[in-house]
């Protein structure tokens, strides 16, 4: 994929982004019946899986997760690689921080079964984890065959609507909380695989 197709998808990203942020000016009852509907599904053996699931998505899990990926990267290609990671996912997590005061969205209070800190908009475990999988699915593809790419590609996906779930499910977000940390997530991937492409 070009440089160009890795900005254009950063841009339009960063457009869906600030749409949803329009709409959460106010809550809809539309994403409160969605989360309250999804909270009635509940039972003791999905609790435990997604509050397994969200573990993956908490600062417990990405330092030294980000450690060890740097160095994983170190390995493919010297220190540029390995210093991107650093850089990107740290100044994500400062943005991720900065967007969730700029918005101050209350949390929901509908029953949540997890304590969470901070405001709700956007899901730090959906932009963060996007960008965290992302970089290491890069990582894979370049030392797999090319034959395990979809897969890889796949598996990342499904990991992460699990884990954009798993907030929902636990009642500390609503849809657009996770649907923009996406958002925020893959425009910022995009702009990381734009340079690894050309460096």
């Amino acid at each position: 994929m070009s440089l160009r197709r890795f900005i254009l998808i950063s841009l339009a990203m960063a457009f869906i982004f600030f749409l949803l942020a329009a709409v959460i000016l106010h809550v809809t009852p539309f994403e409160v019946l969605v989360l309250a509907a999804i909270m009635d599904q509940r039972d003791p053996v999905a609790t435990g899986f997604f509050r397994f699931i969200t573990f993956f998505g908490t600062a417990a899990f990405f330092y030294p997760a980000t450690a060890a990926l740097c160095l994983a990267y170190y390995t493919l290609r010297r220190w540029q690689g390995a210093g991107a990671v650093l850089i990107i996912m740290n100044l994500t997590w400062g943005l991720m921080i900065w967007l969730k005061n700029l918005f101050q969205r209350p949390r929901p209070n509908l029953g949540h079964l997890e304590a969470a800190l901070g405001f709700s908009f956007p899901s730090g475990h959906a932009m963060m984890g996007t960008v965290f999988f992302g970089l290491l699915a890069v990582w894979l593809f370049k030392i797999c065959p090319p034959s395990c790419r979809s897969h890889v590609a796949m598996v990342t996906v499904i990991f992460l609507l699990l884990l954009g779930f798993s907030r929902l499910y636990l009642g500390v977000h609503y849809p657009t909380d996770v649907l923009a940390g996406y958002a925020a997530g893959i425009s910022i991937l995009a702009i990381f695989l734009a340079w690894w492409q050309e460096g």
